[in-house]
């Protein structure tokens, strides 16, 4: 029998790393991880937020050797290794190769570089990159250097989403990928290309931007100092991830048209698969290049989901004493409490995505009585948390069906959130269809992990990868009284919802 091969993920989010090893036959067979923290500058607060390369590098190499060792296997037994990370956060390189900036997805210190680009651009950056506002990509920062550090704007050599960044760590090479560069604000979707057109409107010289490879390939090998640094062997071939969300539904097969995956993690992407690129022209929803050849995602996002849920974790458990896990209590309790919360309808995060509307909202836990009279308990605020996260998913898909003016065929759920299995049981009856739940926080790494072992030649391509590496997914059927029950309370959540958001525009 041949000997077990294994292959290297990467998965660089907006909290922190995670490395893990994979079979290549599928499971993952160890996981490390670490939080990060991002700096502030006084020049850029309180907006901007930029993190030190140098220790995210540290932190990378960390978890990948803690991963290495606790796999128990040997670093040559790795045959490939790929990333996946947050979008829109980018690198600056100069031509030597050092990091002149790295920046997160909330660096938001090109607000007014933004605006200018919208007003002028706005309409050619919806319908060339599907997305908007600008202020959240790659030009209006270029922009902010160039007027507020024109020594480093000058210096400017390379431009890489992080993931290509912890590619160029590991090999030395300088590449772009499709489903990670639509978030820069310069990718033509059209034809997962850069845009010439933006990059001469917008002044991005084109030698800023590497040329592009797709997902699965391989671009290079571990130079001496990246093993040395990481402990794998040297010569192990670096191979192009994607987006995380994007590798998200590669991990969990969403692939074909009308399949939705919904990204539960800190935040919640509900991304649609297409068969061309659809741009929303009103630009309230997002399109992106998928990591597969010829596919596209329609993102409409419901925000803070995971964050929103952890500070309800925080507030309601901070001080507790138990040896029960706090989020496994949540689960229990929640599903203690019946549809409906008691009455409790909660407005902490999700809502519908519109990103031509981006305003501070209202938000709280309304009850039918007063609190020194009601019933609402604890567990009534938890499914009511669960329950706002699940109407948010609700009307974020039906965004989707009304721009692509398709409908959608099946629902698959990954992230950390997706381990809450009352949270799977209340969504199947929202959303009145069957849901798959791959219950894990691993299913972008999954991704990565069959982009990595496409590159080595286990797999011819990234289809094949995923029919073996998928992981079986939780498959949760709607109950038929839950359903019933649910559309009466979207309702209600959505005409509360809409009388919030005209309360907000009186009193700010």
């Amino acid at each position: 029998m041949a000997a077990l091969k294994y292959v290297l993920a990467i998965d660089a989010g907006s909290t922190g790393c995670r490395a893990l090893i994979f079979d290549v036959g599928g499971p993952p067979v160890s996981s490390a991880c670490r939080r990060w923290t991002y700096d502030s500058p006084p020049e850029v607060a309180p907006l901007g937020r930029e993190f030190n390369p140098a220790a995210f590098w540290e932190t990378i190499c960390q978890v990948t050797r803690q991963s290495i060792n606790e796999a128990g296997v040997g670093p040559s037994d790795i045959v490939a290794v790929s990333a996946a990370s947050q979008r829109q956060g980018v690198v600056f390189l100069d031509k030597d190769g050092n990091e002149l900036y790295g920046g997160p997805n909330t660096d938001l210190r090109a607000l007014m570089e933004g605006l200018s680009i919208d007003a002028e651009h706005g309409e050619n950056l919806r319908r060339i990159t599907g997305h908007s506002p600008a202020f959240l990509f790659a030009p209006a920062k270029l922009q902010w250097f160039k007027a507020n550090r024109p020594d480093a704007y000058d210096r400017i050599a390379t431009m890489l989403t992080i993931n290509n960044w912890i590619l160029y760590r590991l090999s030395g090479c300088r590449v772009a990928e499709p489903s990670s560069d639509s978030d820069t604000g310069l990718v033509d979707i059209s034809g997962s290309c850069w845009s010439g057109e933006l990059q001469q409107k917008l002044g991005v010289p084109a030698r800023l931007c590497p040329e592009m490879a797709t997902a699965g390939t391989r671009i290079g090998s571990t130079t001496a100092m990246a093993a040395h640094q990481t402990g794998l062997v040297a010569g192990t071939p670096v191979v192009v991830g994607g987006a995380d969300t994007q590798c998200g539904l590669l991990g969990m097969q969403v692939r074909d048209q009308g399949q939705v995956g919904i990204m539960a993690g800190w935040s919640a992407a509900i991304q649609m698969v297409t068969d061309r690129p659809i741009a929303d022209s009103s630009g309230r929803i997002w399109s992106s290049c998928h990591v597969l050849p010829r596919k596209w995602v329609l993102e409409s996002n419901a925000a803070e989901a995971g964050g929103t849920y952890a500070w309800l974790n925080r507030l309601l458990f901070e001080d507790a004493d138990s040896k029960e896990d706090t989020y496994t209590m949540m689960d229990r309790m929640a599903g203690e409490s019946p549809a409906g919360s008691g009455g409790a309808v909660a407005f902490i995060g999700p809502r519908a995505m519109d990103m031509t509307c981006l305003k501070p909202l209202l938000g709280g836990i309304l009850f039918p009585i007063t609190p020194s009279v009601t019933e609402v308990e604890r567990k009534h605020i938890v499914r009511a948390a669960l329950e706002n996260l699940c109407f948010a998913f609700k009307a974020n898909c039906r965004q989707l069906e009304e721009t692509s003016h398709l409908k959608i065929e099946s629902v698959s759920v990954g992230g950390g959130l997706a381990r809450s299995q009352t949270l799977g049981r209340i969504l199947a009856d929202v959303l009145a269809m069957t849901v798959e739940y791959h219950g894990t926080a691993e299913v972008t790494s999954c991704g990565a992990a069959m982009c990595a072992a496409v590159g080595a030649g286990v797999y011819a391509d990234l289809v094949r990868a995923g029919d073996s590496m998928c992981p079986k997914p939780r498959v949760v059927l709607p109950d038929k009284h839950g359903v019933e029950e649910y559309a009466r309370y979207y309702e209600k959540w959505l005409k509360a919802a809409g009388w919030l958001d005209s309360l907000g525009e009186e009193m700010m």
